[in-house]
């Protein structure tokens, strides 16, 4: 722990320029701001975390890691708050996306994520 800040540092930096060099930097720095909350959005989308688990796969080949997280929301209430992406056609983002410097490119991120993710449905231990 003594030298926490000399062995993360070197580490922070290599993940930070992997994930400008996938996401580009633009999106990299500011993909999260401006986003609703889940019960700010239509159908109770979690838009912030169904995003942060696409960058992580793009960036770091955590797709694994984005489905187990992506199949608990609408299953999970409270530890995995919001929806999944699956409803976008039927939905309109924009008001709730009004905020955000991506506004346009969100919806086929999300698209995309549910692609990557959706192609499975875990139940919570308590409900196996």
């Amino acid at each position: 722990m003594d030298q926490a800040d000399q062995i993360l540092s070197p580490i922070l930096v290599r993940l930070e320029e992997e994930a400008i060099a996938i996401l580009g930097e633009n999106w990299a720095k500011t993909w999260h701001l401006g986003l609703p909350k889940p019960e700010e959005t239509p159908g109770g989308m979690n838009i912030p975390a169904i995003l942060w688990w696409r960058n992580l796969a793009l960036s770091y080949d955590l797709v694994d890691y984005g489905k187990m997280r992506y199949a608990l929301l609408g299953n999970a209430s409270h530890w995995f708050p919001g929806n999944k992406s699956d409803r976008l056609d039927e939905l309109d983002l924009q008001p709730c996306l009004k905020n955000s410097p991506h506004a346009n490119k969100i919806p086929s991120f999300l698209a995309e994520a549910h692609q990557m993710f959706g192609d499975q449905e875990i139940k919570r231990l308590s409900q196996q």
